[in-house]
């Protein structure tokens, strides 16, 4: 509704003004403004007119902005202007909370929070660290196609590829997923991974805190979001979960 009233006033003042479009800043997380006009994007900081006073906001605080010369630009936290992320969804509150998003219809669903349970099992092969998630389906249901998600991180400098999985649980009367095995005659272990149980995935930095993490989903079954380390404490996981449907 804000969008439409300003794109109103845009129309009434054109042949007054001469403006092709409006100037228009949506802070990260907080309601947008109009101003008349930015004057500068240099360094760390957007400097802005309004009402006849000059204002100065910082860049990562902004989310985008509506520039009358320039047109929609996205404001990303290494201060440089890129066309990447066009919502404003807000980001969640806890390190480890997902969002699945929407954003054409700019909407968002909080994925299930689950603690999940640590044991060693000993296989043929050798032992073998899985986590149990009851029950067996996550009450968040999507279904097959492109997903994307905002994810909450410790650090948002850290290379997310080093320490999100998004994995696909094995089931039965609990959700399974294997954290780590260890052939007992080579003595290698390896973690997760086991019977094609990791989805590859996009991820870029969105807002202050968090990550956009972008993959398409072609089976059914249940998933979870994990961050490694962080979130585990004396033998249980937290991840945030989701089942596929057709």
């Amino acid at each position: 509704m804000k969008k439409y009233l300003l794109f109103l006033i845009t129309l009434v003042s054109m042949p007054v003004f001469g403006q092709t479009s409006s100037n228009y800043i949506k802070p990260i997380g907080k309601d947008g403004f109009s101003v008349d006009s930015i004057l500068s994007m240099k360094g760390n900081t957007i400097t802005y007119l309004r009402a006849g006073t000059e204002f100065d906001i910082e860049k990562t605080k902004v989310l985008y902005i509506e520039h009358s010369k320039l047109g929609h630009l996205d404001i990303t936290d290494d201060n440089s202007v890129s066309t990447t992320i066009t919502t404003s969804i807000s980001e969640p509150e806890f390190n480890g909370d997902a969002y699945i998003c929407d954003f054409e219809k700019n909407t968002f669903l909080k994925m299930e929070k689950a603690i999940g349970q640590i044991k060693t099992k000993d296989q043929l092969w050798g032992p073998e660290m899985k986590l149990y998630v009851k029950p067996a389906k996550s009450p968040i249901r999507l279904n097959k196609g492109h997903v994307k998600v905002i994810l909450r991180v410790p650090n948002i400098n850290d290379d997310p590829y080093s320490f999100v999985k998004i994995s696909k649980f094995s089931t039965g009367t609990t959700r399974k997923l294997s954290l780590g095995r260890q052939n007992e005659l080579t003595g290698k272990i390896t973690y997760g991974g086991h019977k094609d149980q990791e989805k590859s995935f996009d991820a870029k930095k969105y807002g202050e805190s968090s990550v956009l993490l972008d993959f398409d989903i072609d089976e059914i079954g249940e998933y979870c979001i994990s961050i490694s380390n962080p979130n585990q404490i004396d033998g249980k996981l937290s991840v945030s979960c989701f089942g596929v449907d057709e």
